[in-house]
């Protein structure tokens, strides 16, 4: 019996060391397992970080090309505006000739052309007002007026 016992004593100290091995190893591969886990998790922030340094990057350039762009608008905006302003100057020399002329029917003329030109004048006043979607069809409209306001003094002559 003492053979036994003793024999059931090895048996549960060997399978009790087992278990206890057992255990240290589930405790070691969850240490390990978390351990992969917050490198993986590292990684993914690393790798978001340099995302969003590449985004920043892209912000700043698409700036850069917004600025860009109401830069050129603005210069092309104030040589559009010279240009205007040099016709008027051309029809201003125009309207007084027509004027200057002798007889009732050019003076009368000269004064309803005027009274277009100032309208053309006020339109060339608010080219500051004309907003980046609406500039091709501003554009448009003067230049079409201008046009036909300076074959009108033509035809007076």
């Amino acid at each position: 019996m003492r053979t036994t016992f003793m024999i059931s004593m090895l048996s549960a100290a060997l399978l009790g060391g087992a278990a206890c091995k057992s255990r240290e190893e589930k405790a070691e591969s969850k240490f390990e397992k978390a351990q992969e886990e917050v490198r993986d998790q590292r990684e993914d922030i690393r790798e978001e970080m340099k995302d969003i340094t590449k985004e920043k990057k892209d912000v700043v350039e698409e700036r850069n090309d917004l600025t860009k762009a109401q830069a050129d608008l603005a210069q092309a905006r104030a040589e559009y505006s010279t240009r205007l302003r040099e016709r008027l100057a051309k029809i201003d020399t125009r309207l007084t000739e027509l004027g200057n002329r002798t007889d009732e029917k050019s003076r009368e003329t000269a004064a309803k052309l005027r009274n277009e030109r100032n309208e053309l004048s006020m339109k060339v006043d608010a080219l500051g007002t004309a907003t980046e979607e609406n500039w091709e069809q501003f554009k448009k409209d003067v230049d079409t007026r201008f046009d036909k306001f300076e074959k009108d003094i033509d035809d007076a002559f």
